[in-house]
């Protein structure tokens, strides 16, 4: 038959089953089979490829390897990768997501024998564990194209699939306000509910709501909707959509422009990008703009799509100052799981609070077989196995090439990772099995990983991105040219249901043990869940480094700690360590000015002491025995205050990082918040109260302090 009929036959299988299938073609002609398998698709396509390729204006839609979000949110019956070399577990799953039923997702690749989809100078594993995974694929086709074989084949048609969702049987829930019209442009049934949910949203009081649901549910297009719908009932004036970036927002936007359709709302004007992405949708009475998440300001409706993406300090901040919040974030998809961060944002998002899941795709039917094997094979619904007897707990290195070997314990390891840190991409898995710089450790209970350290070794000799703690800590000692040897904790975490067990504190400690064995002088982390920094501390970490600005992803600033491990390291730690304690005092009222006041005063508690390094004039020093006195108030000699403080802060540890007074006057003094904001931190009922309360604790810390801040007054 040939291999060409053998994937015409393969594809017939896909089209009358309504199921999507894998197909992977071996061959030195790229372009060649790239377009033979555009024209299986009649065009309607995606492709991923190099721009060197000239393959660009083969399919519909097109994005280079670095650039996949292009074509995420389209749909098409084939998705194409023609890649030479490496190709990211990203791309693959994320190519996968766009197709819709009896579709087909190819790879077009060197013949097999040469095939290597790793990065080079990697150890081969991924290779090793990706060409065994589409051998177990249930729904491929593997052909050497240029040997004119079937490399492997699997017909084995899932009987798990589901039917897909008609409105007829669609009974719409009592006074849901929502016309029929709008709910048949909705394309499953838990999208129908959702709509008549936001719509309730929108006309009562809530505060804010949550749409989650794995990738390819249809969360931001059924926000479209709602928009639509409020723009139709008058509900809506100014809305601010924020997502990563315009191309991220275009499904929610398509959804406007069809609910507006629908509805017959008309007389409003479409703004595009360059690049043709919908950024702006005006009408006579509302106006729904996207902006982006680091300019992006309050408004009566905010909209945030892909939350995940745009960090929780930022949904935070927008939330609590936004008359109303729509919030969309994905559990799993190709990004990798959005489960720690989908449990996350019900605790920050402002009350009252409606949250809503979306179960069924939209572009396939439920049970494809296709979703199952990219969720099984890059890890986007990996669910750790629980351990049962915690009496015998054993640290042991898990060596990556058991985790390409045994699926069982690469699920365990990488599910209790994901589970407890909100960013996860399937690449991640790529730099565990490749990466030479990367080591596992796990604290197992009956063979079962109870808790897991994902640890990077940095040396002066490793690339860059392997340097990212070390090159830091040497800049803040001002010792850039130093040669230190590090190990870098990148990643820590203990199973769900096990935790606050002090699990986390003993694998830390074999980790260290091992450090110290293999010759490294120090322990680092490095990461922006601010929430964890007292673990760290506890854990004899000291801080030495806080970014100037926000984390693009998390939208809270990296924090750096590190732990000697000789003589050596311990100079280092110290000289950073003292370094930062100078920036916080010294720019706290400016680039750390958004930290968190009690993260601040934790920080600056757990550098070293240092010499103070401030002076106060004559004059300084009289209107600060002013205030000493009574006679005046702090704001009167505020410079003079703040030069004491800050010499006290520097010099001592005897004050409290969790008193609210300490707080309070670290948020006024070296922060410079109005005392509107500073009684709202420390919990005062009144600005008056937070004034007395930080006067107070003022007069008292400056006074024991008067040694220090006297003997350094300029003549």
């Amino acid at each position: 038959m040939g291999v060409e009929g053998e994937i015409n036959r393969f594809l017939q299988i896909l089209r009358e089953s309504r199921q999507r299938g894998l197909v992977v073609v071996g061959t030195r002609d790229m372009i060649g089979w790239a377009e033979k398998l555009s024209r299986y698709a009649s065009g309607d396509c995606a492709i991923v490829a190099p721009s060197s390729k000239g393959l660009s204006s083969l399919c519909k839609a097109w994005a280079p390897p670095g650039s996949i979000e292009r074509i995420l949110g389209g749909e098409f019956s084939a998705a194409i990768i023609a890649v030479e070399g490496l190709i990211r577990p990203s791309i693959i799953a994320g190519a996968g997501e766009t197709i819709r039923s009896r579709g087909f997702l190819a790879i077009v690749a060197d013949p097999p024998g040469e095939w290597d989809p790793g990065p080079p100078g990697g150890t081969g594993l991924y290779r090793q564990y990706l060409i065994s995974s589409i051998k177990d694929n249930p729904l491929h086709l593997w052909v050497d194209a240029d040997a004119g074989r079937i490399v492997s084949r699997s017909t084995d048609l899932s009987e798990g699939v589901g039917t897909s969702w008609s409105l007829d049987g669609y009974k719409p829930s009592p006074a849901s306000g929502v016309p029929r019209k709008l709910a048949a442009a909705c394309r499953s049934e838990s999208q129908a509910r959702a709509l008549e949910a936001l719509a309730r949203f929108l006309r009562g009081r809530w505060r804010s709501a949550l749409v989650k649901g794995d990738r390819g549910r249809g969360k931001s297009y059924v926000l479209g909707l709602a928009l639509a719908y409020a723009a139709w009932r008058r509900l809506i004036g100014r809305v601010i959509v924020v997502g990563p970036t315009p191309l991220s927002v275009q499904s929610m936007m398509s959804g406007l422009l069809r609910g507006l359709e629908v509805l017959g709302v008309g007389g409003y004007r479409v703004v595009r990008a360059s690049g043709g992405e919908v950024v702006r949708v005006s009408g006579a009475w509302f106006r729904v703009a996207y902006d982006p998440p680091d300019t992006a300001e309050p408004a009566p409706l905010v909209v945030v799509d892909e939350a995940a993406a745009v960090g929780v300090a930022r949904v935070r901040r927008l939330s609590w100052r936004a008359g109303k919040t729509l919030v969309a974030t994905t559990i799993h998809g190709y990004e990798g799981s959005g489960r720690a961060f989908a449990r996350l944002l019900p605790t920050i998002l402002p009350k009252p609070y409606m949250e809503l899941e979306l179960a069924e795709p939209i572009r396939y039917l439920p049970g494809d077989p296709l979703e199952r094997w990219l969720y099984r094979v890059f890890l986007l619904k990996a669910e750790p196995a629980e351990p049962e007897d915690l009496s015998e707990l054993h640290a042991v290195e898990v060596p990556r090439e058991v985790l390409a070997r045994e699926r069982r314990v690469l699920e365990s390891v990488y599910g209790i990772l994901v589970q407890a840190h909100y960013r996860n991409t399937p690449d991640d898995l790529l730099a565990m099995l490749e990466s030479t710089h990367h080591r596992i450790y796990a604290l197992t209970a009956g063979g079962t990983p109870a808790a897991v350290a994902d640890v990077v070794i940095e040396a002066p000799e490793a690339e860059e991105e392997a340097r990212i703690a070390l090159d830091r800590l040497l800049y803040m000692a001002g010792a850039s040219d130093a040669a230190f040897r590090g190990w870098r904790v990148s990643r820590i975490a203990v199973h769900e249901k096990i935790q606050r067990r002090g699990l986390g504190s003993r694998l830390l400690g074999y980790i260290e043990e091992r450090a110290r064995e293999s010759g490294a002088s120090l322990l680092t982390t490095m990461f922006s869940r601010h929430d964890v920094i007292p673990f760290w501390i506890k854990n004899g970490f000291t801080p030495f480094y806080i970014s100037p600005r926000y984390n693009r992803v998390t939208g809270e600033k990296n924090i750096a700690l590190a732990k000697p491990l000789d003589e050596r390291g311990g100079e280092i730690v110290e000289a950073a360590s003292k370094a930062l304690s100078h920036k916080l005092v010294l720019a706290g009222s400016s680039i750390y000015r958004d930290l968190a006041a009690e993260k601040l005063a934790l920080l600056l508690h757990s550098t070293p002491p240092s010499t103070p390094p401030l002076g106060l004039t004559r004059v300084q020093a009289r209107h600060l025995e002013g205030f000493l006195k009574g006679e005046a108030m702090a704001d009167q000699a505020f410079d003079a205050v703040y030069i004491a403080f800050a010499n006290a802060l520097l010099a001592t540890r005897s004050w409290n990082p969790k008193d609210p007074r300490v707080i309070g006057a670290v948020a006024r003094v070296v922060q410079g918040k109005p005392y509107s904001e500073v009684a709202s931190i420390m919990g005062a009922e009144t600005v008056e109260e937070a004034v007395e309360l930080v006067e107070g604790f003022l007069r008292e810390v400056l006074e024991d302090a008067r040694g220090i801040w006297s003997s350094r007054v300029i003549p």
